[in-house]
C-alpha cells in the first residue's frame, strides 16, 4: 500500500511539476484550522487599519455654526439700517444756517463782487431766507448787514478822499450801486414792508468824521443826478 503524501509535499510536488511544464506557481493552499486573509486593496498598506471620519466635537451642533452666521449677519443689518436712518434724519431735519449764508451773500453785494444777473439773483435769496426766518433771525441778519455795511462805507469814504480828483466819479458810482444794494437788502429782510423805502442813518459824531461823511454823501448825491439815479435818503 502506498504512503499517502503529506499536504506540504502534495504542494512541492505540484510546483515541480508547473516549473517543468511552464506553468504560474499555484497559490499555497492554506493551513487546515486557519482562515484566509483578504488582500490589502491597491494603494493601502498592509495591515494599516482603515481611517475613522471625522467625528464632531462633543458638545457642538453642526448647525450652530450657520444659525450663529445668520443671526450676526442679521444684526450687522440692523446697525447698517439704523447709521442710514440717523445720517438721512440728520442731513434732512437739521435747519440750515439761514443767518449765516444770508450775511455771506450781503457781503458779496456790498463788496460789488455781485452784479448784473448775479445781483438780483442775490437779492432774490436773501428775499428767500428772510421768508424762512424767526423773528430773532431776522434781527440777527440785518445787524450783520448794517455792521457790513458801514465797514464798506468808511472804507469807501478813506478811498474817495485819498484818491485822485480823475478817479472820484468811479469810486462814487461804485458807492451809489453798493446804497442801492443796501436798500434792496435792508427791504428783503423786512417781510412785512410793502415798499422800499430807505431810512435815514445817523452820520459819525466825530467831526472830522462827519465832514469826510457829508463830503462822500455830496458827491454821491452830485453823481446819482448825472446817471439819473434814485439814490435812497440815507448814505
Amino acid at each position: 500500500m502506498a504512503r499517502q503524501l503529506s499536504p506540504a509535499a502534495q504542494a512541492r510536488l505540484a510546483a515541480a511539476r508547473a516549473v517543468a511544464q511552464g506553468k504560474a506557481l499555484p497559490t499555497p493552499a492554506t493551513a487546515p484550522g486557519q482562515k484566509g486573509q483578504a488582500a490589502p486593496s491597491q494603494g493601502s498598506t498592509a495591515g494599516a487599519k482603515p481611517a475613522l471620519e471625522a467625528s464632531p466635537a462633543p458638545g457642538s451642533n453642526p448647525g450652530s455654526k450657520g444659525r450663529s452666521g445668520i443671526v450676526i449677519l442679521a444684526l450687522l443689518g440692523v446697525i447698517g439700517m439704523g447709521t442710514i436712518a440717523g445720517g438721512a434724519w440728520m442731513t434732512l431735519g437739521r435747519r440750515p444756517d439761514l443767518v449765516g449764508s444770508t450775511a455771506t451773500i450781503q457781503k458779496g453785494l456790498l463788496s460789488g463782487e455781485m452784479r448784473g444777473a448775479a445781483g438780483k439773483k442775490a437779492v432774490a435769496d436773501v428775499i428767500r431766507n428772510a421768508d424762512q426766518m424767526t423773528k430773532d433771525e431776522l434781527e440777527a441778519a440785518r445787524k450783520a448787514l448794517d455792521e457790513e455795511w458801514k465797514r464798506c462805507r468808511d472804507e469807501a469814504i478813506e478811498a474817495f478822499v485819498a484818491a485822485p480828483e480823475s478817479d472820484r466819479p468811479r469810486l462814487a458810482d461804485e458807492g451809489i450801486d453798493r446804497t442801492i444794494a443796501y436798500r434792496k437788502l435792508r427791504f428783503g429782510l423786512s417781510p412785512q414792508a410793502q415798499q422800499e423805502k430807505g431810512r435815514r442813518q445817523k452820520p459819525p459824531k466825530d467831526a472830522d468824521r462827519r465832514k469826510l461823511f457829508d463830503r462822500y454823501a455830496e458827491a454821491l448825491q452830485a453823481q446819482s443826478k448825472k446817471r439819473a439815479v434814485d439814490l435812497p435818503e440815507w448814505q
